[in-house]
């Protein structure tokens, strides 16, 4: 179906290869530094998915913050470092994160046929899909709040529900994030 390589071909890759591990070879501290860096921010960066209910998410802002001492990351929060649309805003930001947590609130009317029903904003959907996605389904955690109607879809995703407040599932969460490896286990 497709021939070999033409030696020259291979001869370039091979130069590039060389090139590669004698600046690795002559500065190891570049590798290692990158890495420690990416680890610790990405370790520590918690992204929140929200939709309009202000209070629950920055309950969940403080939580992770304080409760954790973890870093949440608030989209809307965040300067736009020049980015020109909300998804290259969004992707910046939360390609920094290791681990995201979405707030379903009840933000949207829906009518369908003679049903109506409160659903989370489409914005939360999506992003909760991206770090699906992007992380594992063991990488982002649902919280929904009483009241908001799950598409069938959802139905078999795991869901950590509320009544009034978020910190109704912090014990939850912190073992969540622990299972994760964002947060150390806790000694008993």
């Amino acid at each position: 179906m497709y021939g070999a390589p033409s030696f020259k071909g291979v001869e370039n890759i091979l130069s590039v290869v060389k090139a590669s591990i004698t600046r690795l070879r002559r500065s190891p501290e570049l590798l290692a530094k990158r890495q420690s860096q990416e680890a610790r921010r990405h370790r520590e960066n918690v992204f929140i998915i929200h939709g309009r209910d202000e209070a629950k998410w920055r309950e969940l802002k403080d939580i992770v913050k304080s409760a954790f001492r973890l870093n949440p990351v608030v989209l809307m929060e965040q300067p736009d470092a020049g980015c020109k649309t909300v998804i290259e805003k969004f992707e910046k930001y939360a390609q920094t994160c290791t681990y995201a947590i979405a707030v379903f609130t009840p933000d949207d009317e829906v009518k369908s046929d003679q049903e109506i029903y409160l659903q989370a904003r489409p914005n939360v959907i999506y992003e909760l899909g991206w770090f699906c996605g992007q992380l594992g389904r063991g990488g982002a955690m649902l919280l929904l709040k009483e009241g908001t109607e799950l598409f069938s879809d959802f139905g078999g995703i795991i869901q950590k529900r509320f009544r009034n407040n978020v910190s109704e599932r912090l014990l939850e969460i912190r073992q969540d994030l622990e299972a994760a490896g964002v947060l150390p286990p806790t000694e008993a």
